[in-house]
């Protein structure tokens, strides 16, 4: 058993179940204050939420002065997925957007394999390949297509590129832990991808403190305290282990609202999602072994 690949796989599906459960309370924030105002406030929150880590916890600056244009990258790729990821699932079916979107890890692995060198072995390609298959066929719902939908090919291009762009994302994020380490590579992206929603906040006409009540405060702490943690789990991950395993482990976290789903509104599982779930869990509890 090699410990690098558990280790991945622990903290890559530990990430997806912390962002999936923090997704299902920001669906229904960003109903009640807008889609962005919601990523502006969570990303602003759980930045102030960790600067006391950072202050007490020596200078990091020296860091950001080496590192200062991979770091505004990320934060601009980090910026630039979300607006993809929203707009796509606005105009194009979800039924199509959301399978397609699950293979953002086969980005993440292939830029590991250029730039990391990350190699596979034969069997661990075989098996994430069949996990991958699993993740796709959990959030497929053929029968859900408008095939006459005018919008289905311009939805399909915006998740084609949310895809790519959410896999460089991982990737990039991965690359600069191993260099500064699991804290600074999530903190300071975050920090400056701040200064990308404000302006878009505005121009699309979300105030962000409209609408906002003790509540909705409460709300945002939850899921800003869970989506950084969910960011510094996947980073301490490709630190310790590899990129490109904890991106695939990542690809669990469709499974968190499927569960959700079940347990709260008494949802019942296609076939299709039950032979999806075994597949991705099987195949991440193979790949830890093979």
């Amino acid at each position: 058993m090699d410990n690098t690949i558990v280790i991945s796989i622990a903290f890559g599906v530990l990430s997806a179940t912390s962002i999936g459960i923090a997704d299902l309370i920001t669906i229904g924030l960003a109903r009640k204050i807008g889609l962005i105002s919601t990523g502006l406030w969570e990303k602003l929150l759980a930045v102030l939420i960790v600067t006391p880590y950072f202050l007490l916890n020596g200078s990091g600056f020296e860091i950001v002065f080496k590192y200062w244009d991979i770091l505004i990258l990320l934060a601009f790729i980090n910026l630039l997925s979300y607006l993809f990821l929203i707009r796509s699932l606005q105009i194009g079916p979800v039924s199509v957007i959301a399978p397609l979107t699950t293979l953002f890890s086969v980005v993440s692995l292939a830029l590991a394999y250029l730039f990391l060198d990350e190699r596979l072995t034969f069997s661990q390609v075989t098996v994430i390949s069949v996990a991958l298959i699993g993740a796709v066929i959990t959030v497929f719902k053929p029968g859900k297509i408008n095939l006459a939908s005018s919008n289905l090919g311009i939805g399909i291009v915006l998740g084609f590129f949310a895809t790519l762009i959410i896999g460089a994302q991982f990737f990039v994020q991965g690359a600069i832990s191993k260099e500064v380490g699991w804290f600074l590579g999530v903190y300071f992206p975050m920090m400056f991808s701040i200064f990308g929603f404000v302006p878009i906040s505005f121009y699309k006409g979300e105030i962000p403190w409209q609408k906002l009540n003790i509540k909705i405060i409460g709300l945002l702490l939850m899921t800003s305290s869970m989506k950084i943690g969910a960011f510094f789990l996947f980073s301490r991950g490709a630190e310790l282990g590899s990129i490109g395993i904890v991106s695939v482990a990542h690809t669990t976290y469709p499974v968190i609202p499927i569960f959700a789903g079940v347990l709260l509104f008494k949802e019942r599982l296609s076939y299709s999602q039950v032979l999806g779930i075994v597949l991705l869990l099987s195949s991440l509890a193979i790949l830890s072994v093979v």
